[in-house]
């Protein structure tokens, strides 16, 4: 015994002499309850709130940041839960694969290289026009990538990463032929910014497409460029989008444009955005390869009406949107028209409510929508009434 209670001081004193060594240690979490439900489709079972009709995750987060000396690291753990409502009253289906199952979401460090350049390794999240992390779910997506960025002056920022690996388990690096290591995706960006006008240039490139879920058979070569720019014009914000998207095995680059305008009104904030994307129909879509194609940058995008609609080849997307604040509610009503001449299933308007609060330590989102299609087939299989309830605790 007196053994033991010597190693555990040694341990304990060890312990303080390491966390002492370490500076600006910062914790956060977060527990959040992620539920949906729809009366979508033609079956007797069809309506809010049965179970069969609705989705739903418990999801608890815990990260940690600090830095010892000129080593930063982040780390952020998640726990997914059903707490046993699976095929009770509430919800019929989990909104996650990994229910039950704790994992690790980032892992990282982050070092100055010289006075100017500064790395980032390990898996985290991305922001990049076609390798995204996605946070409209219960979890979102991260990525194993190397990031260094360089401010060679005020206001410009030289971005070069490789990215490895997401854990949406829908892009990963693999060997171009046999025996060959290098995969995965090279993305560098070029992002610049001052009080009167912003641009942000990237270039994506990943060696074997057939590694991201794209429907391609050998590998094959995909080469993306966005551009995005945006200036103030009297009171309006006013930005424009233009990409171009080609795999090697695909017969035809897909290109898009859009722009947007936005404005405060008063007490409302007014937005206005379309797009447009080519008819090439033989090329891919310029949706997020990582999560295959469920969203994009596009600046139309719904909650539903996203990057498998308005980044598809022959879209044409309009989206308007007013947001306010009455007492500590904040309220948006946005609508979103997409439509397609090559694909009937494709043309779709959406009607978005957006109710966010926030109760003590509680904040809460009420998203409340309705879809409708041109193709009689798709209404009736997707179209209708959707709910989706998001209360968050945050510390």
């Amino acid at each position: 015994m007196r053994k033991i209670i010597l190693s555990a001081a040694v341990a304990a004193m060890a312990l303080s002499t390491t966390a002492s060594a370490l500076e600006d240690i910062k914790v956060n979490g977060q527990a959040k309850l992620w539920y949906e439900t729809s009366d979508k489709g033609t079956a007797a079972n069809n309506s809010l709130f049965d179970k069969e009709q609705s989705t739903g995750e418990i999801v608890f987060k815990l990260g940690v940041t600090g830095k010892q000396g000129n080593v930063g690291f982040g780390t952020t753990i998640y726990q997914t839960s059903s707490m046993g409502l699976n095929d009770e009253l509430l919800v019929g289906n989990r909104t996650l694969a990994t229910d039950g199952d704790m994992f690790v979401g980032e892992a990282y460090v982050t070092a100055p290289m010289g006075s100017m350049t500064s790395l980032k390794l390990g898996k985290q999240e991305l922001n990049t026009p076609y390798l995204f992390t996605e946070s409209w779910n219960a979890l979102p997506n991260t990525f194993d990538a190397a990031v260094v960025t360089v401010k060679p002056m005020d206001g410009l920022s030289v971005v070069a990463m490789y990215v490895g690996a997401d854990n949406a388990t829908t892009f990963k690096a693999e060997p171009l032929v046999d025996n060959e290591l290098f995969g995965g995706a090279l993305v560098l960006g070029a992002l610049y910014k001052n009080s009167a006008f912003d641009a942000n240039f990237w270039y994506t490139n990943i060696g074997n497409a057939a590694g991201t879920g794209i429907p391609v058979t050998g590998g094959s070569t995909l080469t993306a460029y966005w551009l995005d720019a945006g200036v103030k014009v009297a009171d309006i914000n006013l930005r424009a989008y233009a990409t171009s998207l080609a795999v090697e095995a695909l017969a035809d680059t897909t290109e898009a444009y859009a722009l947007s305008a936005g404005a405060k009104v008063g007490d409302f904030d007014l937005f206005l955005a379309g797009s447009m994307v080519s008819d090439e129909n033989q090329g891919h879509a310029v949706n997020n390869i990582s999560t295959g194609g469920k969203k994009s940058s596009l600046p139309t995008e719904g909650v539903y009406t996203d990057g498998v609609y308005v980044a598809q080849n022959d879209s044409t997307a309009i989206k308007a949107k007013v947001a306010t604040k009455i007492a500590s509610t904040g309220i948006a009503l946005q609508a979103v028209k997409n439509t397609n001449d090559s694909v009937a299933v494709k043309e779709t308007t959406e009607v978005d409510l957006f109710l966010t609060d926030k109760f003590g330590d509680f904040s809460t989102t009420a998203i409340l929508m309705h879809r409708d299609f041109k193709d009689n087939a798709e209404d009736n299989a997707q179209g209708g009434f959707y709910a989706r309830f998001i209360v968050a605790l945050n510390f």
